[in-house]
């Protein structure tokens, strides 16, 4: 009696061990990846060589779950422009409002959440003017600087880039050097004076390595010119002569 009560405990506890000793490695993670900005965004999963596991569009601040290799995986998400092999601005335009986030994760578990927040990678550049030159002729302004586009893991591509200031603004993608940045004030389709921009954004202190970069305003005046550069509460001011 003693003996067929004993079997199905012993066949039950062989059973437990094999479940506890199974091999799970070839089991695939469960990723669940929290999509945080302003949608709609973009996205895109890539395993160890580079190829597409999963893609997607949701709207901003959103939680999607793939099952991914246990491996190196990459993960990118765009907003404000589409997701390709990088973001290139057509010359004469100015860059999308682009928010993005690249991350390379190793995915060992069974379960794994990642906080994906995309990143401001432009820059919002405001003119103010005092007021109009003395001959009252229109005036127009272009910004010129030598990073056309920017790669998927935020590295600015080399390339002229121009774009004018219409409306007394317009957004900058990110630059690297800044000081190759410029500023020119045009009338009757003719450069009159060109200003070294990325040199006084860099002495007044601004860092287009910033995580998410901020915006700028610029004061000018164009009799004797007055650039002024101001970043939350700390301004810097220099003058200098404009013949026109």
């Amino acid at each position: 009696m003693a003996g067929r009560t004993l079997l199905p405990v012993i066949t039950a506890f062989a059973l437990l061990s094999c479940s506890v000793k199974e091999d799970r490695s070839a089991c695939p993670c469960l990723l669940a990846v929290n999509l945080t900005g302003p949608g709609p965004i973009e996205y895109r999963i890539e395993d160890s060589i580079g190829e597409i596991l999963h893609e997607g569009t949701v709207p901003r601040d959103t939680v999607v779950y793939h099952d991914v290799p246990r491996d190196r995986v990459r993960i990118i998400a765009v907003s404000g422009a589409a997701l390709e092999d990088g973001v290139r601005i057509p010359y004469g335009e100015q860059s999308p409002p682009l928010y993005m986030y690249h991350g390379i994760i190793s995915a060992s578990g069974e379960a794994m959440k990642v906080n994906a927040t995309l990143h401001k990678q432009f820059c919002g550049l405001t003119l103010v003017l005092d007021g109009p030159p003395g001959d009252g002729k229109p005036i127009g302004v272009t910004v010129r600087g030598s990073v056309e586009g920017i790669g998927l893991d935020g590295r600015p591509f080399d390339g002229e880039f121009c774009c004018p200031v219409t409306g007394m603004s317009c957004l900058l993608l990110r630059q690297s050097p800044s000081d190759l940045l410029l500023l020119d004030i045009v009338m009757q389709d003719k450069v009159v004076r060109t200003f070294s921009l990325g040199t006084y954004i860099r002495e007044a202190g601004y860092d287009w390595t910033d995580t998410d970069l901020k915006d700028i305003t610029i004061c000018l005046s164009l009799s004797v010119t007055q650039i002024t550069l101001k970043l939350g509460e700390w301004s810097h001011t220099e003058n200098i002569n404009v013949e026109i």
